[in-house]
């Protein structure tokens, strides 16, 4: 049975390679590879052969590969946190706090009245919509190594908190101890971890074995009664700022386990959750979407004043990815959250893909029109013997 599902997973990234090798062979759109992979994923969910399903995951194997899946996630975000990432400024540390609290202040309570679920469910889904990947924009790399992984974290762990059934003091004391065993066990075994790798360069097996731990790490702080996911974050930034990575400018993950983790967070969303339109759910959906939008763009505008509205636009329609992805994925096999607000957040999820696809599209014409006057620039100085400026490239290339 085991030996199935890993077929099946096989299948799985066998396909996501097969949409990648396409991509990359007619230059498509990266928004456009990641949109392609949660539409095919919830088209496989779907897809029979007779009245047997085409793919057939066991319920138990699906909890602990989402588990899995966000345990790698955290870690692979948790080794941006450090000096080489994030500059920390006024804008990036000022808008990440003001977004966070506007979202959850107001997204929060919009998300509660829209899709009718409990507020806590509607924070955390704003919290997560806070999240932000920045392919497209080098100016938003500080704030996404920032923030990511905390919201990743920060999300979660309110479920716990708010799964806690004694009084408000005893809740409190447990959370603190689950805090701190996360720490110390993160903490322990990245000493133990990274002092054995000290002398040795970080090669993708080492990465492989890396995963290894964080997923160790996790286990054992949860058999403790600690934060796994906590345990996991410390031991990412413990690496992110140990000597061993320092030593190896490994900055994140090799290509291959990282686009693996994103061909799995994409496909696997289509197994545990059904796309429906009953109660509105898409307009509702895109409601809560703009409002995210426009919640963005006010914030943007009060904290990059000298920014032209093309930047500002650029910067707010940032798609979402693998936070939300993951997010989606393990609220899904665990039954976390309604339905419907499962559902709400896939399509806020493929709403946010199309957006950027045409930010992308729209950036791609500006850059060939920047390289198409840069060109004439250089043809009307250097006439039309274009091999003088090749002949210079060669030659200081060649020195």
């Amino acid at each position: 049975m085991l030996l199935e599902q890993f077929i099946l997973i096989g299948i799985i990234i066998l396909v996501g390679a097969i949409i990648l090798s396409l991509r990359r062979k007619a230059h498509g759109s990266r928004t456009g590879y990641k949109l392609v992979l949660v539409l095919l994923g919830l088209l496989l969910g779907i897809s029979s052969i007779g009245n047997s399903p085409l793919f057939r995951f066991d319920s138990y194997f699906l909890k602990d590969f989402a588990v899995f899946l966000l345990i790698v996630l955290l870690f692979e975000l948790s080794v941006r946190l450090n000096s080489d990432n994030i500059t920390l400024t006024f804008e990036s540390v000022g808008m990440f706090f003001t977004i966070l609290l506007l979202n959850i202040l107001l997204l929060g309570i919009l998300t509660t009245f829209l899709i009718s679920v409990p507020f806590m469910q509607g924070v955390i889904c704003a919290i997560i919509l806070s999240s932000i990947e920045y392919f497209l924009v080098n100016q938003l790399k500080s704030e996404g190594d920032l923030a990511n992984p905390l919201l990743l974290f920060f999300a979660f762990s309110m479920l716990v908190f708010y799964s806690l059934d004694g009084n408000v003091f005893d809740n409190v004391i447990y959370f603190i101890k689950y805090i701190v065993i996360g720490l110390g066990i993160g903490v322990m075994i990245g000493i133990i971890v990274f002092r054995s790798l000290r002398n040795q360069y970080i090669t993708p097996t080492n990465e492989l074995a890396l995963v290894a731990v964080a997923v160790l790490t996790y286990i054992v702080a949860e058999q403790l009664a600690g934060s796994g996911l906590f345990a996991v974050m410390v031991l990412g930034t413990f690496f992110g700022n140990s000597y061993v990575r320092k030593t190896t400018s490994m900055y994140k993950f090799s290509p291959f386990i990282f686009k693996t983790l994103e061909m799995l967070i994409f496909l696997m969303i289509g197994f545990v959750v059904v796309i429906t339109f009953k109660n509105g759910l898409w307009w509702r959906a895109l409601v809560l979407f703009l409002a995210y939008l426009l919640l963005r763009l006010l914030v943007l505008r009060l904290f990059y004043r000298n920014y032209s509205i093309d930047n500002i636009l650029l910067l707010a329609f940032a798609p979402k990815g693998m936070i939300l992805g993951v997010t989606i994925l393990v609220f899904g096999v665990y039954g976390t959250v309604s339905a419907d607000l499962l559902t709400t957040m896939v399509f806020i999820l493929l709403y946010s893909l199309i957006a950027g696809i045409f930010v992308e599209y729209i950036e791609q014409q500006k850059t060939l029109r920047l390289d198409q006057t840069l060109k004439s620039a250089m043809t009307i100085r250097l006439g039309h013997k274009r091999n003088i400026l090749r002949r210079h490239v060669h030659k200081k290339s060649s020195n």
